[in-house]
């Protein structure tokens, strides 16, 4: 049985406040996590503007800075590895999407493609079903774990500009193209997501084993 989302709210936060009442942070760490985040007297205007005073802001930001001290500490060592884990997924991809129920005519129109009869996207715009054919079939960029895992398996690996035989993908036959590929880069914003995502299964388990 789970917990109402309000309730799992509550026991996320007395988790993580029990987890950084240890963390210390210095006055030097204080001042770059500012700079880093860009706490402009603009900002803290806005804030004040939305009812938050400048005490309760100051309170906000040394609670974000000791969450990601505790996120560094705790899994800062395995990020690398778990980036690599996760990098099949987050990789993006451009590609090119014919949706059809009939299998002979999408057989017919690959050929045409493959054949240099008619381009992809002329062929999209001209018979594929739904929202696809108004962008030539084109779509992303877009995560691999977003995909559907048989596209998702189709495109790991391959080399844009490929383009596959109609395959039944739930209740369609598709045609599909990759475009381009966009490798995921292991740099600051994708660091403190996945820190984020360590963070959010660390409380769930948490919550599992003390409360559920």
């Amino acid at each position: 049985m789970s917990s109402p989302p309000l309730l799992s709210q509550v026991f996320y936060q007395l988790i993580l406040d029990q987890a950084i009442a240890t963390v210390e942070c210095s006055e030097a760490e204080r001042r770059q996590f500012r700079q880093a985040y860009e706490w402009t007297q603009q900002d803290q205007a806005r804030l004040q503007q939305e009812g938050m005073t400048p005490e309760q802001f100051e309170a906000w930001a040394e609670r974000e800075l000791k969450i990601r001290k505790f996120q560094q500490q705790r899994w800062g060592r395995v990020l690398n590895s778990y980036f690599f884990q996760r990098k099949y997924q987050l990789d993006q991809v451009v590609c090119s999407l014919i949706y059809l129920h009939d299998r002979n005519m999408a057989q017919e129109l690959y050929f045409r493609i493959v054949e240099g009869e008619q381009s992809f996207a002329e062929v999209a715009h001209l018979y594929s079903q739904g929202t696809a054919a108004a962008v030539g079939g084109r779509t992303g960029p877009i995560e691999l774990g977003k995909l559907h895992p048989q596209l998702a398996r189709m495109f790991y690996g391959a080399r844009p500009g490929q383009v596959w035989a109609p395959q039944r993908i739930g209740e369609w036959i598709v045609i599909a193209q990759l475009e381009a590929v966009l490798p995921m880069q292991f740099n600051e914003s994708i660091q403190q997501m996945l820190l984020n995502e360590l963070l959010e299964q660390w409380l769930q388990e948490q919550i599992k084993q003390r409360f559920l």
